[in-house]
């Protein structure tokens, strides 16, 4: 006998979901993500912005500790080459970013989106500024703000970088442009001077002028040991040489240095170099030059003086050779002075003289025709010349 424990299933219920209600689930599935996956890439964006944050600040730190170390004779070298020890392109490649064009020195370092059409990711970086007065130095941040209108989370991210930094306008990239120029300037004026110092000099040379912000401020020194003045130099030269220096630069005075170069009598002026100029005597090359310009000058504006006087008309060169107006072509006609040929051309001595008028056919001869018969031909080499073939 088979005995069977399968009960046979009456009633057979389908307990899937219907169309009807996959359609719901996997529309609002599809809602959801609409919100969520946006959300969710936003937030990656910006936790990869505050890494790069992170890194970029970093490097500040790593570029302010290295200028304070730096010698002053090496800041000029430093602002041009300076780089964060640390500095790794890979890394930042990793965080969706790569190094802004040849900004990746201490003094300016830029980083921007590795993908060109990235929306969210902003561009930044940094400057490191020195104040000219109190020689404060500060890392200065800088910032563009992203094109993603979507959420204020990435402006405010950029703000919160940069501050009034982020999204500067022209005109205050132009002031940390012209602040930036200066700062290396004026470390290249400081450097100069200092190695001036070290190699044992004597004399005038230039260094900084905080006021003017140019490297025009005279400083001499004796022997690498600054000194207040020129007079203290001389001082210096007296107590240590005796009056050969002096004597030899009174021998001098009255010439011109050949070219501009330096003069100087060893061992009496102690290494000091001295320019002269008819009866001056400079101690550093940028007064003596200024000096033969202005003279230079004053003798072209003399000379186009005397030549107007002297009624000098025609083309006209500024002379002798130097600065301008020396070399200025100009015209000159009765005393007066024309910047320009054309101006020239309207004047009496410009003018295009008229042709001269031809002279004029007598009555009787204007109808006269020469007879063919008497005017041709040659005898004895001779040209036959009579009233037939010329009326006169």
């Amino acid at each position: 006998m088979i005995i069977s424990n399968v009960k046979k299933i009456k009633n057979n219920h389908n307990n899937g979901f219907t169309l009807i209600e996959l359609v719901i689930v996997i529309s609002g599935l599809a809602a959801l993500s609409s919100f969520a996956i946006p959300s969710y890439m936003s937030a990656v964006k910006l936790n990869k912005i505050e890494q790069a944050k992170a890194v970029i600040n970093g490097y500040a730190a790593d570029c302010l500790s290295q200028y304070r170390q730096v010698k002053e004779t090496e800041k000029d070298k430093f602002n041009k080459d300076g780089k964060p020890s640390q500095l790794n392109e890979l890394e930042l490649a990793s965080l969706g970013y790569e190094i802004n064009g040849e900004k990746n020195k201490c003094t300016e370092l830029s980083i921007k989106p590795l993908n060109e059409k990235e929306d969210k990711l902003f561009p930044f970086g940094f400057n490191l500024e020195v104040d000219d007065e109190t020689e404060l130095v500060t890392i200065r941040k800088t910032a563009e703000p992203s094109s993603y209108t979507g959420s204020t989370r990435f402006f405010n991210s950029c703000k919160g970088w940069a501050g009034d930094g982020c999204g500067l306008s022209e005109e205050k990239k132009a002031e940390f442009a012209r602040k930036a120029a200066i700062a290396k300037k004026k470390a290249l004026c400081l450097s100069n001077y200092s190695k001036w110092l070290r190699a044992g000099s004597s004399g005038g040379f230039t260094s900084w002028d905080s006021e003017k912000k140019s490297c025009t401020r005279e400083v001499f020194a004796f022997e690498g040991i600054p000194v207040n003045s020129a007079e203290a130099v001389e001082q210096a030269l007296k107590n240590k040489y005796g009056r050969a220096c002096s004597e030899w630069k009174e021998s001098r005075k009255n010439t011109i240095s050949p070219n501009g170069n330096p003069e100087t009598l060893n061992p009496e002026c102690g290494g000091v170099n001295y320019w002269f100029h008819a009866g001056n005597i400079f101690t550093n090359q940028t007064a003596w030059t200024a000096h033969d310009n202005l003279v230079k000058e004053q003798a072209c504006i003399t000379n186009r003086t005397n030549a107007l006087k002297s009624g000098t008309n025609g083309e006209y060169t500024y002379n002798p050779e130097g600065p301008p107006p020396c070399g200025k072509v100009v015209w000159l006609c009765n005393g007066r002075e024309y910047e320009t040929l054309e101006a020239y051309k309207t004047t009496t001595c410009g003018a295009t003289p008229p042709e001269p008028e031809p002279d004029p056919v007598p009555d009787h001869c204007e109808d006269f025709t020469p007879n063919p018969k008497w005017c041709r031909g040659y005898i004895s080499g001779k040209s036959l010349y009579s009233p037939h073939c010329e009326c006169s």
